[in-house]
């Protein structure tokens, strides 16, 4: 080989010697400056790992806020709630016991006695209360004829009319049985009480009769309240239908009132 091709291969190894340096420099010089992709990654895990404590944190801060909020709002609702006041007793007096006690006596008195039994032993001996205050307006009479205002007939009469107002009281006129509670076209509601001994009373044109077939009945309880008389005995006015009977037989009732 000639000497300028010695030179010639001597400097072409030269250069390529030098280009490998600067490479090898440049590579190692990148490496440097760049991070791995483990780091990377390692950064982007811590990174989201702070972001969830701080989200965290802030909604921890946030419930807290709400309840203290929310805890103030129910402490505002229970002081505006009204208290309720205590309740006074008023001392009793005596003229208020003394009310009411006559008061409890009235409506003892207005209410029906009622009995499991009661003595029925009505005799012809025995004396009769009236079943209501007023006056005999009808005559009892099974021998001679009684005039009938209201039918405008003469006619044999079984029993007595006494007259009254409307609504007052009937006490029953001895102890006695409720045999029947019946309509009737000319007596309208009529009650029939046995007595004992074949005695019966009957009492017509009531109206709220409490008791019920079957039933006793003591001396002087409420049978019921005089209705509107039936439409025959209208002229007569209101008035209570009263008869006594002994063994089916007719009596009249005034023989056996006081």
């Amino acid at each position: 080989m000639s000497k300028k091709g010695k030179i010639r291969v001597a400097l072409g190894s030269l250069l390529a010697l030098t280009l490998v340096v600067t490479c090898a420099a440049v590579y190692q010089s990148g490496s440097k400056s760049t991070p791995n992709e483990k780091e990377l990654v390692k950064e982007n895990e811590e990174d989201s790992v702070d972001q969830a404590i701080k989200t965290e944190e802030r909604e921890e801060t946030e419930d807290a806020n709400t309840s203290e909020v929310e805890g103030t709002r129910e402490t505002e609702t229970t002081l505006e709630e009204p208290e309720t006041p205590e309740e006074t007793t008023e001392p009793v007096t005596e003229q208020a016991e003394e009310q009411a006690a006559e008061s409890a006596s009235a409506s003892t008195q207005n209410q029906p006695v009622i009995s499991q039994t009661v003595d029925l032993n009505f005799t012809e001996s025995s004396l009769m209360q009236w079943p209501v205050n007023g006056q005999v307006v009808l005559d009892y009479n099974m021998e001679n004829t009684v005039y009938f205002p209201t039918l405008n007939v003469y006619k044999l009469n079984p029993a007595v009319a006494i007259s009254a107002e409307a609504g007052a009281p009937v006490t029953a006129v001895a102890n006695g049985k409720v045999l029947s509670i019946v309509e009737n076209e000319e007596t309208g509601t009529t009650v029939t009480l046995d007595m004992g001994n074949g005695y019966q009373a009957v009492y017509g044109q009531l109206k709220d009769v409490p008791f019920q077939a079957e039933e006793y009945v003591s001396a002087g309880s409420v049978l019921g309240y005089v209705n509107e008389p039936t439409k025959y005995y209208t002229k007569e006015g209101t008035n209570l239908y009263f008869a006594l009977t002994k063994d089916g037989t007719p009596l009249d009732p005034m023989q056996y009132l006081p």
